[in-house]
């Protein structure tokens, strides 16, 4: 997401590679190789950690379920930014040179769009999914099935691909006119982007699918916490009338489904907490970017503070799922096989 709303000409010198470029602030070998060992381990940390939701998920039967389907192809998401966006994200953020094809500077900004909003867009069908589970739990079955499952899921990569394709007209040396435009040095990989396409492709995906899971969040919240009063009081005038076991049995079962889904929920907004501080300050300086360029360092400081959600979410899911606790501890201990005997354990921990 190196872009830029102002069409500045900066200094350019001819550095690394003999390529024309802008000249970059880390002029010492030391101080690159800090920060690419430092980006580096970062990116590592992003791959891995996604690749163990991804491993979880196909390992487990316990896992696989419709929520975790979303989770799993959220996780996809979050490894291809590991995998595609990052490493070249980093060369241009240590040596301000693109030092591969050109059309590969335009393939990897419609990626990095496209990445970041199936992610946006998969938060809000798994804050969909988590609304019907607790605010409608008894037509969860119908309104989840099978069908509707992959139509969220091509909901998610159709509709991000779709909403960035507005990049790819810099493609046209006409129709990138005033819209979006490489700038900057000739080996730079900037783009000028007018406010009208910053909003088409970043800003209304992100603000608008923000809302609407906050929306659907508040909602999933206060009928939590209505059932988990509702699930108590029952408890107690079971207790309290000697209802005998079935009773007991009964109330424990409902307590145990409720815990199941609250804590799939508590999961959820953990999530949605840290895509939104992860990402905002990205789009508030991209705002203040079109009229003032002087916050381009703060601009590229935001972009990596927003990559730095797609390491997260797998901590997350640690923290909060001790069904994904359990299988990440199977899979880091190389205690996998046979996984009857790790989904086994894994059924005795019902969240």
């Amino acid at each position: 997401m190196d872009n830029s709303s102002l069409a500045s000409s900066p200094s350019c010198v001819i550095s690394f590679s003999n390529l024309n470029c802008t000249p970059t602030s880390l002029n010492s070998k030391h101080d690159r190789a800090v920060a690419v060992f430092t980006i580096s381990l970062f990116i590592a940390v992003t791959i891995l950690s996604n690749l163990l939701i991804v491993s979880a998920v196909a390992l487990f039967r316990q896992l696989q379920t419709r929520a975790n389907a979303l989770a799993l192809s959220l996780a996809v998401s979050d490894l291809l930014v590991g995998v595609v966006i990052m490493p070249l994200s980093l060369t241009k953020s240590v040596y301000k040179c693109w030092f591969y094809a050109p059309l590969l500077c335009h393939v990897h900004f419609f990626c990095d769009y496209w990445f970041t909003t199936a992610s946006v867009l998969h938060l809000s069908c798994i804050a969909y999914d988590r609304y019907v589970a607790i605010c409608d739990p008894l037509r969860y079955q119908q309104r989840i099935n099978r069908r509707t499952l992959v139509f969220m899921l091509l909901f998610c990569w159709l509709c991000s691909a779709l909403l960035s394709t507005p990049i790819l007209l810099s493609l046209s040396p006409t129709l990138s006119q005033g819209t979006i435009a490489k700038n900057g040095c000739p080996d730079d990989c900037r783009f000028f982007i007018s406010v009208g396409i910053l909003f088409a492709i970043g800003m209304w995906p992100y603000f608008t699918s923000v809302l609407l899971v906050v929306l659907m969040y508040g909602r999933i919240y206060r009928v939590a916490r209505g059932q988990a009063r509702k699930i108590a009081a029952l408890s107690r005038a079971s207790s309290g009338l000697g209802g005998g076991e079935e009773a007991g049995r009964a109330a424990a079962s409902r307590w145990a489904s409720m815990r199941r889904e609250h804590s799939a929920a508590k999961t959820l907004g953990a999530i949605i907490a840290a895509f939104i501080i992860s990402w905002l300050p990205y789009y508030i300086i991209a705002i203040v970017l079109t009229v003032d360029e002087s916050v381009i360092l703060p601009y590229k400081v935001s972009v990596w503070f927003g990559y730095m959600n797609s390491a997260i979410n797998p901590i997350l899911y640690a923290t909060f799922n001790k069904q994904f606790r359990r299988a990440f501890k199977a899979i880091l201990t190389f205690n996998t096989f046979p996984s009857r005997a790790a989904d086994d354990e894994m059924s005795s921990t019902k969240n």
